[in-house]
């Protein structure tokens, strides 16, 4: 059992983030782009560095030691928990190479748990970005005993396994649901969706600060934060303590708890994940087809409707592109019960907030949209598409025609929402409706651009396409950049400009996006 755990676990780990392909590959534009995708992790790292050590070093100064060890772990188990419920159903019941292990004399538990090995040190590498720096401020400022830095890396080595494993458990759950649903990733994406949801909702109640934000307001939330943590989250504060006073009983007592919170997602995925794997990759056909009417469709419908029919059979790409209109909705809806007085005074400077709701509206709409993977997304299947006899327009104009098709009735909603809560003049309400479409049409046409410069066909797991390409990250939020690049001149020019501010603001993104839709249209699909 041991050695197929091991050698199961070196081919999920082999070709992690690409390395395997970057270090054999002969391809010179591979190697090209693989270098300048290292160089944007580097610079993202590098801003997580900082922004952790900043922090770190900000709670410490106001005597609040406790309160940033607990945010380190915190944060970071809420990131691996969040991030884990969207993949733990495609990485543990990956369909990539299924057949070939059912006919192997391999444990369906060697399986399962060198799927939960790719997990855990993906989610121990992002543990060690957040808390290393974080540690290293702390340890410089307050010079702590031995036990901290043994405490340390226990916390370290066990941080991930809790919130991986309840992820991964509530990934199987989503994904046995589902399995027995007639539209298995349409199910799926929902229950995700739901549960995100469940979180996003109450937190979006809380109410407005009034006033300046003072160090003693500061200290008074942290301890708040402190108590709230204390009871969703016991371990952080066991693991803080360990690491503060050496009190490693309790946690290593979670540590124990997370050990056996292992052990009983292992027996349950186990016991059924051959049944899982088939009902979510089995197909039921029908032998009683008969040919009927034959319709025909434009070149552009037809490009859509295969599109449309990828995009749904997908419960990852589903869900991480939906939450962008669910969110604004969400936002929108908030504007009608709280109105903007709550946001305006927490805001550093005094602005009219009602001249960014627009472009607040459009970067949320933008976040993380389809077209910035929709080329990724064909994987192995591009080859059919680039035979395909239509043109590079019809194809690309059937990707964006998706997104749109998308976020129309979201934006339908909002802006009903938007107008009830605003009560906007008339000139206000023709940016409220025009500034959205123009943002969200551009980040359309730039999530093609990034797909076409930086595309990735040979994935294993459509989480690798989703939320760890370039184009993903880049493209995906291109036009939420692109609306706060936009805000910024709205936000500073006089009240008697702004209008003129308005139209330039919204050419210049048309001309924008004219440009990049006219170059992605010229690109040879046969080169890519």
């Amino acid at each position: 059992m041991f050695r197929q755990i091991k050698n199961l676990s070196k081919l999920q780990l082999c070709n992690l983030y690409g390395m395997n392909t970057f270090r054999f590959t002969k391809d010179k534009q591979v190697k090209r782009k693989t270098k300048i995708l290292m160089v944007i992790w580097i610079i993202i790292i590098f801003m997580l560095i900082s922004y952790v050590s900043g922090l770190t070093y900000g709670y410490i100064i106001m005597g609040l030691e406790e309160m940033s060890l607990a945010y380190l772990i915190g944060i970071s188990s809420m990131i691996m928990l969040f991030l884990g419920i969207f993949k733990a159903g495609s990485v543990i019941f990956n369909k990539n190479g299924y057949d070939i292990l059912c006919s192997l004399p391999v444990s369906q538990t060697a399986i399962v748990v060198s799927r939960f090995v790719r997990m855990y040190v993906e989610n121990l590498l992002l543990a060690l970005i957040v808390m290393i720096p974080g540690m290293i401020v702390y340890a410089c400022l307050m010079k702590p005993d031995v036990i901290f830095y043994l405490a340390g890396i226990i916390v370290l080595i066990f941080l991930p396994f809790a919130p991986v494993t309840i992820a991964t458990f509530i990934g199987a759950i989503i994904t046995a649901i589902s399995s027995r649903m007639k539209h298995k990733s349409l199910v799926e994406a929902g229950l995700s969706i739901l549960l995100v949801l469940a979180v996003l909702i109450p937190t979006s109640r809380v109410s407005g600060l009034e006033g300046q934000i003072t160090p003693e307001m500061i200290k008074e939330l942290s301890g708040q934060a402190l108590s709230i943590l204390k009871k969703i989250y016991p371990p952080a504060i066991w693991m803080t303590n360990a690491m503060r006073t050496g009190e490693l009983l309790p946690c290593l007592g979670c540590i124990f708890g997370f050990l056996v919170l292992f052990a009983i997602m292992i027996w349950v995925v186990s016991a059924n994940f051959h049944f899982i794997c088939q009902s979510l990759y089995g197909s039921v056909a029908k032998h009683d087809y008969q040919i009927e009417n034959m319709k025909k469709d434009s070149v552009l419908i037809a490009m859509y409707k295969r599109e449309l029919k990828r995009y749904l059979s997908s419960s990852v790409y589903v869900a991480n592109t939906i939450m962008g209109p669910i969110m604004a909705v969400i936002f929108s809806g908030t504007l009608l019960f709280m109105g903007t007085d709550s946001i305006e005074q927490v805001l550093p400077v005094s602005i009219h907030i009602e001249n960014l709701i627009p472009f607040l509206v459009a970067g949320i709409f933008c976040i993380m949209t389809t077209t910035s993977t929709s080329i990724s997304m064909e994987g192995k299947e591009w080859w059919i598409v680039k035979s395909l006899p239509v043109t590079t327009k019809n194809i690309l104009d059937g990707k964006i025609l998706l997104n749109l098709s998308l976020i129309l009735p979201f934006y339908l909603v909002a802006e009903v929402l938007l107008i009830v809560a605003l009560k906007p003049a008339v000139l206000q309400m023709v940016w409220l409706l025009v500034i959205p479409p123009v943002i969200i049409l551009f980040a359309c046409v730039f999530g093609i651009t990034m797909n076409l410069k930086f595309p990735l066909f040979n994935w294993e797991s459509e989480v690798t396409v989703v939320k760890q390409s370039f184009s993903a990250m880049i493209g995906g939020l291109g036009g939420f950049f692109m609306a706060i690049v936009c805000a910024v001149p709205v936000a500073l020019v006089p009240e008697e400009y702004l209008g003129l501010t308005m139209v330039a603001v919204c050419i210049l993104v048309l001309v924008i996006t004219v440009l990049l839709y006219r170059k992605n249209n010229g690109v040879n699909l046969q080169e890519i």
